[in-house]
């Protein structure tokens, strides 16, 4: 199979060389071509791209298109059977191609994606009970926190994605000790951060929804991949090294806004008509506890304010997207039966 690796840059060029360079050294018995979109590109630094990198085709994006315009833009300069997705701030490691694409082959025609093992940078120990929060600390999925140190755990950053009955999409394992035993959650989607996507897959589903910007486009391919009758797998041993939070902040008002509204959207566009209600519901009783108490908000009045102007029109759209899918709702329901009953 012929290999596309398609990588987003937003003013990173030191991640992204670093990068690059653990990309173009794999060795595999393919084809691979390296397609780099540069978003809100000057002249200068796409020369500097081309001329570091003449090998690497470079997509200049004159707008900041995020994650979603970023990759279809890659996506659409590509010609690879298999489209491979790494994130500017991750490392792929020896190997990292090649057992993906056995892995995806191994599916066969109906498995669309294959999601890597993402591994954390660096090293990390527990916070001790009752030490002061920080807002670097990583919070796993049990409330306990965790620090970078200089020795310590290697933690996994996720094995793909979960999505639970409240159309919350979270990395499977996140902060999970590499040697510890994996979690039994039901796999749904694949993490855009380290991925292997058939490009037959993505043609039959329309790509990538450029309008989701960043956060949860992603899961909604997936989604839609699901819906279409095409299975998602982990590849256990194509494993990346991520600087978690380099390109974009972990838990800041973009990251909050965004998956507050990405969530909304992706639900009302492929979920069950029950299981977008469970959404809007829970999506108002946030609104008003935030309204009530302002000191423990998700969100701020002001992003509130303009999610509630765009809403409208949104959904709208996702409506319309979803007609034109054609899937009924037993199809819909189908497909959530694989959901993670416990989030």
């Amino acid at each position: 199979m012929d290999v596309s690796v398609v990588i987003v840059d937003w003013h990173q060029p030191e991640l992204t060389r670093r990068a690059l360079r653990s990309v173009l050294s794999q060795r595999v018995d393919a084809s691979v071509e390296v397609v780099l979109v540069v978003n809100e590109a000057d002249d200068a630094t796409v020369a500097a791209y081309r001329a570091d990198h003449p090998d690497v085709v470079v997509v200049p994006e004159p707008t900041n298109a995020g994650f979603a315009g970023g990759v279809s833009r890659g996506i659409a300069a590509s010609t690879g059977d298999v489209v491979v997705l790494v994130n500017n701030d991750a490392v792929a490691d020896h190997g990292f191609l090649d057992r993906g694409l056995v892995a995806l082959a191994a599916g066969g025609p109906t498995v669309g994606a294959v999601s890597a093992t993402v591994v954390l940078e660096g090293r990390f120990r527990p916070v001790a009970d009752g030490a002061p929060a920080s807002q670097d600390d990583l919070v796993a999925r049990d409330g306990r926190r965790w620090r970078r140190a200089q020795t310590g755990e290697t933690l996994v950053n996720g094995t793909g994605v979960v999505l639970d009955r409240s159309g919350n999409g979270r990395d499977r394992d996140w902060l999970r000790p590499v040697d510890d035993a994996p979690e039994h959650a039901p796999l749904f989607g694949f993490s855009g951060g380290a991925a292997f996507l058939r490009r037959t897959a993505l043609e039959a589903v329309g790509g990538f929804d450029e309008s989701l910007f960043m956060y949860y486009e992603d899961l909604d391919v997936a989604w839609r991949m699901r819906l279409a009758g095409f299975d998602v797998r982990h590849a256990p041993e194509a494993v990346v090294v991520h600087r978690h939070a380099a390109s974009s902040g972990s838990d800041g008002p973009l990251v909050r806004t965004q998956s507050m509204r990405n969530r909304l959207l992706v639900v009302a566009r492929n979920g069950s008509g029950g299981l977008l209600a469970r959404v809007v519901v829970r999506t108002v009783l946030r609104l008003v506890r935030d309204l009530l108490r302002p000191s423990a908000a998700q969100l701020r009045p002001a992003a509130w304010l303009r999610l509630v102007r765009e809403a409208p029109a949104a959904l709208r759209r996702a409506r319309r997207l979803r007609r034109t899918d054609r899937i009924d709702d037993t199809a819909r329901r189908r497909v959530e039966r694989l959901l993670d009953a416990t989030g």
